[in-house]
């Protein structure tokens, strides 16, 4: 008889023993629909059902592009489930051997809850995805959610079209777009009761909540929206998000727009009676048909709200007053409101949106919320903006206004982008070896040794941004003699360099020369007085555009190859706004 240990035993290695990658492609026509490879495929609109069902804790589930539903049949509580445990991944193609290799932007995988009449709402799903028993190791990457119709005042059906997460489910949602899903009590997108979801970088759009919440009604909860875009919601009291009754949910690093709230007591963009932590998110362009608080409306609780922007959001007949942005008791502090509003480091001063107009809510360089935010209010663990890049981006030429130590965090969802200037090739031995040896061992971070016992280095000064271009490259440890500076765009040797007279050249690629100069104690820059500006000689014009540079110069006297010219160490660049 086998004792509960080695039971217990046996168990866990079979757990482990089956777990794997599971594959699922609802095109698929061949194969043996074992879900064993893509080419055996669990296959047919319900596929994903069947291949969750026969998942166990350990696995993934991959997911080709195509639409699936939760059932066959016309049953409308029926819903796709998630599982503790298993990552279920959307965005693949069907021919993958790697998950970095997805594309869940361009290979749309859709889980749908047309399941009735195609294009008729009113018998879908009431749920497409019901999170029941799910905690955080479910995982859901990289799916559009969409035609969720919880209409049914019975069981929690008129709530939750999207997804319901109830009692305890905390499932973490990454990737996913929530799109035209409705309810009739709330949450068109998603809702929460005693449960505490994760949302990362997902968009919840054209979502109806009924009564409450157009995306979101959540009822003692501590969710989490991070990274987040809430476009085009409507319900009666909160066009985008209500949180209600206790709980602490945060909203960090979102962005509310076009969001509606068309009943009497409204937020158009947030309810609130809970305590939610509210931070470095930009609610702008959001209404209220009937109510006049447009942005936030707090009823209750003790909401708290920094490094935000609040701005642009109106009222019954378009008002955009101070009333029309933040409404009841909160802690306002570190952000930027229409009309102004009282609290520590708040400001009442235009945005300075890239292209408001075409719904571009990054921060030009003239913003008054670049490095005015409050350090100390950004989460722990929290570090990327909207656009996935790094918080705390120092503007080295805009005074810090906020609080904290240097880097300072930007009002806002989005953090102005820091250009990135970054030295290399080193002359010191510790890429390539200089020619003849002449490595400068004792002079670290400079570039191979020349005729004076020294070595070349390359520096900058200003800002790398194209619309306001004060970069300049300063050679500094040359010889008393003429030379060039030229722009690359690719590293040579991976930025190790490759031999080159008397030193390496290591700024390859496509070669621009910017300009020669003449070296005074061994030293010049460029752009000089009238010089085009870097960016300009270098044609260089979109953001994120990386580049190399370095200096080419004579070495007066023969040193080393007796071709007498040298280079200095290199920069590479990445080039901003």
């Amino acid at each position: 008889m086998r004792t509960p240990l080695l039971l217990a035993s046996l168990l866990l290695l079979s757990t482990s023993a089956a777990a794997g990658t599971i594959h699922v492609n609802a095109g698929l026509a061949t194969g043996a629909n074992d879900g064993t490879s893509w080419a055996n495929a669990y296959r047919g609109v319900d596929a994903l059902v069947v291949a969750v069902a026969a998942s166990v804790a350990g696995d993934e589930v991959w997911v080709a592009a195509g639409t699936y539903k939760p059932t066959t049949t016309t049953t409308r509580t029926i819903s796709h489930a998630l599982k503790s445990g298993v990552a279920i991944y959307g965005g693949f193609v069907g021919n993958e051997t790697a998950l970095a290799q997805r594309d869940w932007s361009t290979n749309v995988t859709v889980l749908s809850g047309d399941i009735g009449s195609v294009g008729v709402v009113t018998d879908n799903s009431y749920h497409v995805i019901n999170a029941a028993g799910a905690n955080a190791t479910a995982v859901l990457d990289g799916f559009t959610v969409t035609d969720g119709n919880a209409n049914l005042a019975s069981g929690n059906n008129d709530r939750g079209g999207g997804i319901l997460c109830l009692s305890g489910a905390s499932p973490t949602v990454r990737n996913c777009r929530f799109l035209a899903n409705r309810c009739t009590f709330g949450g068109g997108a998603g809702y929460v009761n005693g449960a505490s979801p994760t949302f990362v970088n997902c968009v919840f759009e054209a979502n109806l909540g009924g009564s409450f919440g157009g995306a979101f009604d959540c009822n003692t909860t501590s969710t989490t929206w991070d990274r987040c875009t809430f476009i085009g919601n409507s319900a009666a009291r909160a066009g985008a998000v209500e949180v209600f009754s206790t709980g602490t949910p945060r909203i960090l690093n979102c962005l509310f727009r076009g969001n509606t709230s068309t009943g009497s007591g409204g937020g158009g963009a947030i309810w609130s009676s809970a305590s939610p932590q509210i931070r470095n998110c930009t609610i702008v362009g959001n209404s209220s048909t009937t109510n006049a608080t447009a942005g936030i409306l707090v009823s209750g609780g003790a909401a708290t709200i920094a490094n935000c922007i609040v701005w642009d959001n109106s009222g019954p007949g378009g008002a955009q007053g101070p009333a029309n942005q933040i409404a009841g008791t909160t802690n306002v502090t570190y952000s930027i409101v229409e009309g102004g509003f009282a609290g520590t480091g708040n400001l009442n001063l235009d945005p300075g949106f890239t292209n408001a107009a075409g719904n571009d809510y990054t921060l030009t360089l003239a913003s008054p919320a670049v490095d005015a935010g409050n350090n100390a209010s950004v989460p722990p663990g929290f570090t990327l903006d909207l656009a996935a890049k790094p918080r705390f981006a120092d503007e080295p030429t805009v005074p810090d206004t906020g609080a904290g130590v240097a880097p300072l965090v930007d009002i806002g969802a989005y953090e102005l982008v820091a250009p990135t200037v970054t030295a290399y090739c080193f002359g010191d031995g510790t890429g390539a070896a200089c020619p003849c040896g002449n490595d400068a061992p004792f002079f670290s971070n400079q570039g191979c040794l020349h005729s004076l016992g020294s070595g070349g280095v390359l520096g900058s000064a200003g800002s790398a941004r194209i619309l306001s271009d004060t970069f300049v490259l300063l050679g500094t440890g040359m010889t008393n003699s003429s030379c060039l500076y030229f722009q690359g765009t690719t590293q040579v040797a991976g930025g190790l360099g490759t031999t080159f007279g008397d030193g390496l050249r290591c700024a390859g690629g496509a070669i621009v020369r910017l300009g020669t100069k003449s070296n005074v104690a061994g030293a010049s820059q460029y752009p000089a007085a009238g010089d085009p500006a870097v960016s300009v000689r270098g044609l260089v014009s979109a953001a994120g555009s990386v580049r190399t540079y370095q200096v080419w110069y004579r070495n007066a006297a023969v040193f080393c190859t007796g071709d007498t010219f040298n280079l200095t160490t290199a920069l590479q660049v990445t080039w901003e706004l």
